[in-house]
């Protein structure tokens, strides 16, 4: 049911919570991040592009943890570096 709940939520909105472990210090820090989804694909948009703290910080530590208003779940981030 929360896998089906997570999509309908991803299906309905553009923006999600984003949980990351920062590099430097090893704290969670949660921003808001956009995204689009392709099929069982979430794609993440940094918005200031691959300079954003979030994104360097997924790079070091791949384990992130989403919120799709109020439904959370964790996941292992790819870069997608081909486009």
């Amino acid at each position: 049911m929360k896998e089906s709940e997570l999509k309908s939520r991803l299906t309905r909105y553009r923006q999600i919570k984003l949980s990351v472990i920062c590099r430097k210090s090893g704290q969670t820090i949660s921003v808001p991040a956009w995204f689009v989804l392709e099929g069982e694909r979430l794609y993440l948009l940094p918005m200031r592009g691959s300079d954003t703290q979030w994104y360097k910080n997924v790079l070091q530590n791949p384990t992130i943890r989403i919120d799709a208003r109020g439904v959370e779940s964790e996941f292992r981030a790819v870069p997608v570096t081909d486009v």
